[in-house]
């Protein structure tokens, strides 16, 4: 090694980025999800809406954040096919439960059970 101040300066740079990757991925994940998560689902429902529905989006909107930890957020959108009818979806969530969970999933009303 010819420069040791080089190296030291990119091994602190790259222990940066990971330690920040990390936190914005686990611990961090609201923050994270702030700034990724919508993006990441809105994606996410334009994957599934073409590959499953056939159709095109025509306006779709996401939270940001997954309040409930289940790895999903709650979508809404219209198709070009149907403009007039929205629909309700989850799709998964920005952060390590988004890179486990992938694409959409239709919502099922939570009923308390006896």
């Amino acid at each position: 090694m010819r420069n040791p101040k080089l190296f030291l300066i990119l091994f602190f740079v790259t222990l940066l980025i990971v330690v920040s990757g990390a936190f914005l991925v686990t611990a961090g994940r609201t923050v994270g999800q702030s700034i990724f998560g919508r993006d990441f689902a809105e994606g996410q429902l334009k994957d599934y809406v073409a590959a499953v529905l056939k159709q095109e989006i025509n306006g779709a909107r996401c939270q940001a954040v997954d309040t409930d930890g289940n790895g999903y957020v709650s979508c809404d959108y219209t198709t070009t096919a149907q403009p007039n009818t929205p629909r309700s979806i989850e799709c998964a969530a920005w952060g390590l439960d988004g890179f486990f969970n992938r694409g959409c999933k239709t919502r099922v009303p939570g009923f308390p059970s006896n």
